[in-house]
């Protein structure tokens, strides 16, 4: 469905919700939170653009991968005030060795290092400042049905 508000690149909430497949109460839910930025209002009507629609693609794909609210919530306040992944955890991040030398060292803690590069700001933001990156890694879930 195309957006009818806006710029054209503008969604209502009931139009995020169904691009996303979710429900405006969840997308509600999740600005109560302060995961997902409150809209820009016009008038009455608050519109969401690329932006909120990205996040909140982020925010159901690593809650399908079983990371809780709370630590989805740490990880975008991370990478809003752009830590990195080694400063969250309270880690040294990869050495320029392990990284794979001068190549990987311009890439700097990248998402692609660890394989999120879809969480990476868009090329215009990057244009605006070059700051690091949060990566997020995936916790081992320990399933008892394997233990001996």
């Amino acid at each position: 469905m195309a957006p009818t508000t806006g710029t054209g690149t503008d969604l209502t909430i009931d139009e995020l919700a169904a691009a996303s497949g979710t429900t405006v109460r969840r997308v509600r839910s999740l600005q109560t939170l302060g995961l997902l930025p409150r809209p820009e209002l016009r008038g009455r009507t608050g519109l969401y653009g690329p932006a909120h629609r990205d996040r909140l693609a982020a925010i159901l794909r690593l809650q399908d991968k079983g990371f809780s609210l709370e630590s989805i919530g740490i990880l975008f306040a991370a990478l809003d005030s752009g830590r990195t992944l080694a400063d969250v955890l309270g880690v040294e991040g990869p050495t320029r060795t392990q990284r794979g030398g001068a190549e990987a060292e311009s890439a700097t803690d990248t998402a692609e290092l660890y394989g999120f590069a879809d969480l990476q700001p868009s090329s215009s933001a990057r244009g605006r400042s070059r700051r690091r990156l949060l990566s997020l890694v995936p916790t081992t879930m320990w399933d008892e049905s394997e233990a001996s």
